[in-house]
C-alpha cells in the first residue's frame, strides 16, 4: 500500500523520534556513563533517554550521579529532541549552502501544518539562528552567575551553564546539579526563566514577528494569540500561585512564584520542594501542565492555542454566535472542532494514565495525576512517592513522554484514513442536550 506525503511525513517524525530514543538508550548503556565499572539497567537507560528526547525532565537517575560522558550524551540528546530531529536534519543542510529536494520539502511542509513549501527553507535557517543565539546568549549570562553568585568553580560554572542553557531553551527541565534550581540566586532563576520563556513562544510566532517588521505588515492572529495568553498565563498563574501559599500554605516568594508558573508549561525546572506546596497549588501546576507551550516550540502539552480556541468557542456559544472571531478573522469550524477532540483526549489520557499508575505502582490519587499530566504535558516535575517506581511503571511513562513530544495528531493523522468528502447530504436533526 502505498502511503501519501501527508502519511509519509507522519510516519518519519515518529521514527526519527524513536530511532533518536533507541541510540540514546544504547549509548547511555555504556558502562562509563556511570563512575566505576556499573551501567545504568536498560530501563533506566530508555527512560532517561526518552525523557532528554522528549525534552520532558522526569528521570529515574539523577544527572549529577552520571559522568562527564553520560552527561554529555543527555546533553546532546536534549539538544536533538528539543530542535526536532527531521527540523535539525533540515537547518544543519540548509546552512550548508544545500538545498530541500522537492519530494523532501514537500514531506517537511506536511509536518508543520502552517507555513507553504516556499518559506520552509527561509523558516529552518531561522530555527538553527534563533537556537544559537538564545543558547549563546543564555550561556553568556549564566557562566558569570553560576562563578560569581552561586559560587561555583570557574569550570563547573562553565558546564552548569552551558548545561542549563541548552536544557532550559529545550524546555527540557533537566538540571546537572543535585538540588535542580533550589539554592540559587535569583538572578540565575529568572535568566533559566526568560530561556525556557523563549523557547516556549515557538519559531512560527518569531518568524512572523520578524516578516511583519521587515515588510510592516500586520501580525497574524496565531501569533498575537500566542503572546497575549503566554503574558496572561504567566501573570495569571504566578498570582495564583503566590496567593494560594500566601494564605494557605508556605509562602513563596514573587521570583519564585513567577519561575514556577513559567515552569509549569513543559519547562520542569523547580526553584521550591513541590511537596511543601498546597494542594490547591498542586492543581493549578496540573492545569498549566496539560495547557503547555505554543505550537511550532520545544515546549510540549496540548498547546495553549488549543485551549485558546476552547475558550473562544464556549465565548461564542454563550453569546449566541455561531462562528468564532479572533482579531478581525474568522476561524475555520474544524479548527475549533479540532481543539475540542485534542482537549477531550487529554483529559481522558491523563485520566487512564492516573488509574493506571495507581495500578501499577503503590501510590496515591494525587501523586498518580501529577505525574501523568507531567509526562503527557512534557513537563518533567515530579513529587516525592515514598515507593520506588516499578519497572512496568516506568514503561507506562516512557509511552507518554513519546506521545506528548511527538503530539497526538501527529498519530491521528497517520492512523486515520484518507478523507473522504461525501456528495450525500442528510436531513438535519438536533439532539437535546438537557
Amino acid at each position: 500500500m502505498k502511503l501519501s506525503a501527508v502519511k509519509v511525513s507522519q510516519l518519519f517524525f515518529i521514527i526519527s523520534f524513536a530511532g533518536a530514543i533507541a541510540v540514546g538508550t544504547m549509548l547511555l548503556r555504556i558502562p562509563f556513563c556511570l563512575p566505576g565499572e556499573s551501567a545504568l539497567s536498560w530501563v533506566d537507560a530508555a527512560f532517561t533517554a526518552t525523557s532528554a528526547v522528549c525534552v520532558t525532565g522526569l528521570l529515574t537517575v539523577q544527572i549529577c550521579d552520571l559522568s562527564w560522558l553520560g552527561q554529555l550524551i543527555v546533553l546532546l540528546l536534549i539538544q536533538l529532541g528539543g530542535l526536532g530531529v527531521m527540523a535539525l536534519t533540515a537547518s544543519i543542510l540548509v546552512m550548508l549552502g544545500g538545498h530541500l529536494s522537492y519530494g523532501g520539502t514537500l514531506i517537511m511542509s506536511t509536518v508543520t501544518d502552517r507555513f507553504s513549501m516556499q518559506g520552509l527553507e527561509n523558516l529552518f535557517r531561522l530555527v538553527l539562528k534563533y537556537t544559537v543565539i538564545c543558547e549563546g546568549a543564555g550561556f553568556m549570562i549564566l557562566f558569570p552567575l553560576f562563578w560569581l553568585a552561586d559560587g561555583f568553580v570557574w569550570y563547573q560554572a562553565l558546564w552548569h551553564a552551558l548545561f542549563h542553557a541548552v536544557s532550559a531553551f529545550c524546555n527540557a527541565g533537566i538540571s546537572s546539579l543535585p538540588s535542580g534550581m533550589m539554592g540559587v540566586s535569583g538572578c540565575t532563576k529568572l535568566a533559566v526563566a526568560l530561556l525556557f520563556i523563549c523557547g516556549g513562544l515557538g519559531v512560527y510566532v518569531v518568524y512572523d514577528i520578524l516578516v511583519a517588521r521587515r515588510k510592516h505588515l500586520q501580525l497574524h492572529a496565531q501569533t498575537r494569540l500566542i503572546l497575549s495568553w503566554t503574558a496572561a498565563l504567566l501573570v495569571g498563574g504566578t498570582v495564583l500561585l503566590w496567593g494560594i501559599q500566601r494564605f494557605f500554605g508556605t509562602p513563596l516568594g514573587w521570583v519564585d512564584a513567577f519561575f514556577q508558573s513559567a515552569a509549569c508549561r513543559t519547562a520542569g525546572f523547580n526553584s521550591v520542594s513541590l511537596d511543601a506546596l498546597n494542594a490547591s497549588s498542586i492543581l493549578v501546576m496540573v492545569c498549566l501542565m496539560l495547557i503547555g507551550a505554543a505550537p511550532g516550540s520545544t515546549g510540549g502539552g496540548m498547546k495553549l492555542t488549543t485551549v485558546a480556541l476552547v475558550v473562544a468557542g464556549l465565548y461564542s456559544t454563550f453569546k449566541g454566535a455561531d462562528r468564532v472571531i479572533l482579531y478581525k478573522r474568522m476561524i475555520p469550524p474544524e479548527n475549533v472542532l479540532k481543539a475540542f477532540v485534542l482537549l477531550v483526549t487529554y483529559i481522558f489520557l491523563v485520566a487512564g494514565g492516573t488509574i493506571l499508575l495507581c495500578m501499577l505502582t503503590p501510590c496515591d490519587l494525587g501523586w498518580a495525576l501529577f505525574e501523568s499530566a507531567s509526562a503527557l504535558g512534557t513537563v518533567g516535575l515530579s513529587l516525592e512517592n515514598p515507593v520506588p517506581l516499578t519497572a512496568v511503571g516506568k514503561c507506562l511513562l516512557i509511552g507518554f513522554m513519546f506521545l506528548g513530544r511527538v503530539g497526538i495528531f501527529t498519530f491521528f493523522l497517520f492512523l486515520l484514513g484518507r478523507e473522504r468528502r461525501s456528495r450525500l447530504t442528510y436531513p438535519e436533526e438536533r439532539i437535546i442536550m438537557n
